[in-house]
């Protein structure tokens, strides 16, 4: 009879958690210029801990007066101390678990959300579904890295495997947790692409994937953007009409589940980066002046150190405290971030900055990432949203990382391809327009060989109709 036993045994594991500090730095690296001001705002009316520099002003039980010339002199140094300071308290705080709690167990009142008050992003729509699943702690955290990894229109930014890269840890619960944001609501986020969230939100209908709407998507998605409903009749064995009650079936689908989260497209745009040329050179510098320099107020931190404090307003001002502290790392954070990109785009995209569009090469978030020592994940959170000021005018970070045009089928950039097709189509003869077929010769002629399907991708991106509703007689 074999015996039995208990037996104690140590082994390391990896875990990748995902804390409190970490998500909110997450939240903040993906906030634009305008968002990023208005939570500033929202933030300095709700916590007493946090001051504009400008607004300290000197505590009445100080009774020395300074002369604004020596005071002026003097404040670097105070800055700075006050700075060390806070971060040794910070240090101290999280340090003290019987004093004050751990990130993961702060109570959701007393937690900073990086979010304007008056409009709830994706991020939080998806993260509060998620939190009401049950789930557990492991697949929350994965779902969470998950939804922060979506674009605004809810598609993810990256392919799988680069978020795997990102994810570090092990991949079962990624996979668990992307099913899981896959589920969510609005239907069709966590898809790669436009084409995936209607096949998926068509399955959520009842449509099998034999269907004839599924067969649309799957054979003629771009005859069907060109509305070439004959063509796409002959080719399934099937009448026009049958064709035309199936496309308005696709036509009633939301091919961007994000889209109703957006910020108002009529927002103004602030570029966060503004890229000047000093000599044969350019620099960038962060376009961030119109934000107040944040503090830990003084005043009101001495209160977390009086005896004479009541055990209430203690707990009070380390919370307070304590979220300060993470909301400035925070944004000081982002700021590097973004700059370490701007800087990294200038080396990258040199030739595009001195001589304009003909000289924007394909670049990659893959090659940001390497460059940069971050994950593909990160750089496309950190582009999301901003803008860049240089000498070739106001571009979205995103336009600066224009994949190669096509499948790899050249070295010119995507960008330039759509803009030559833009050209080619504004002074195109309106009684002859020029087909898919007929741009991708001129183009190729042009040294940038694209094939017809390309074309028509991207003449469908820039909101052109096909040669035959161009056509003017």
């Amino acid at each position: 009879m074999q015996e039995m036993r208990h037996q104690l045994e140590l082994t390391q594991t990896q875990k990748l958690v995902m804390t409190q500090s970490l998500r909110q730095q997450l939240e903040m690296l993906q906030l634009s210029s305008l968002e990023l001001e208005a939570l500033i705002r929202q933030e300095l009316s709700d916590n007493p801990l946090l001051e504009e520099a400008d607004t300290l002003q000197q505590s009445a039980d100080e009774p020395e007066q300074e002369s604004p010339d020596q005071e002026a002199e003097e404040e670097p140094a105070r800055q700075d101390e006050t700075e060390d300071d806070t971060m040794d308290i910070l240090r101290q705080l999280e340090e003290d678990s019987g004093e004050y709690p751990s990130g993961g167990s702060v109570q959701d009142e007393d937690v900073w959300r990086p979010e304007p008050e008056s409009r709830i992003t994706l991020s939080e729509h998806l993260i509060r579904q998620v939190q009401n699943l049950g789930l557990g702690e492991e697949i929350e955290t994965a779902a969470a890295y998950v939804i922060y990894s979506l674009d605004r229109h809810g598609l993810l930014c990256c392919g799988i495997q680069e978020l795997l890269q990102g994810w570090g840890g092990d991949p079962e619960p990624l996979y668990r947790a992307l099913d899981v944001v896959k589920g969510l609501e609005p239907q069709g986020v966590g898809q790669h692409s436009a084409e995936d969230v209607l096949k998926f939100q068509l399955r959520a209908r009842g449509y099998p994937e034999d269907s004839l709407e599924f067969r649309i998507l799957s054979e003629h998605f771009d005859d069907l953007a060109s509305r070439r409903i004959p063509a796409i009749a002959r080719a399934l064995g099937v009448t026009p009409s049958r064709i035309e009650e199936a496309s308005k079936v696709i036509l009633s689908l939301n091919p961007w589940p994000g889209a109703d989260f957006s910020p108002d497209n009529n927002t103004v745009v602030i570029p966060d980066l503004i890229i000047d040329r000093t000599d044969d050179s350019f620099v960038v510098f962060l376009n961030d002046s119109r934000f107040p320099r944040l503090h830990i107020s003084e005043r009101n931190r001495r209160v977390l150190e009086s005896p004479s404090a009541s055990s209430v307003e203690r707990e009070y001002v380390k919370t307070k405290f304590k979220r300060a502290g993470w909301f400035i790392r925070a944004i000081s954070q982002r700021q590097d971030t973004v700059l370490r990109i701007g800087r990294f785009l200038i080396e990258a995209q040199g030739d595009f900055l001195l001589h304009g569009l003909d000289y924007l090469r394909p670049l990659t978030l893959q090659q940001a990432a390497d460059a940069l020592g971050y994950n593909a994940s990160t750089i496309s959170r950190a582009i999301n949203g901003k803008y860049v000021q240089s000498p070739q005018g106001i571009h979205e970070m995103k336009f600066y990382f224009s994949r190669a045009a096509g499948s790899g089928e050249t070295d010119t950039s995507a960008a330039r391809v759509r803009e030559e097709i833009k050209r080619l189509v504004g002074h195109e003869n309106p009684s002859a327009p020029l087909s898919d077929e007929r741009l991708s010769a001129i183009l190729s002629d042009m040294g940038m060989p694209v094939k017809r399907r390309t074309v028509a991708n991207y003449r469908m991106e820039l909101g052109i109709d096909s040669a035959r509703r161009r056509r003017r007689f």
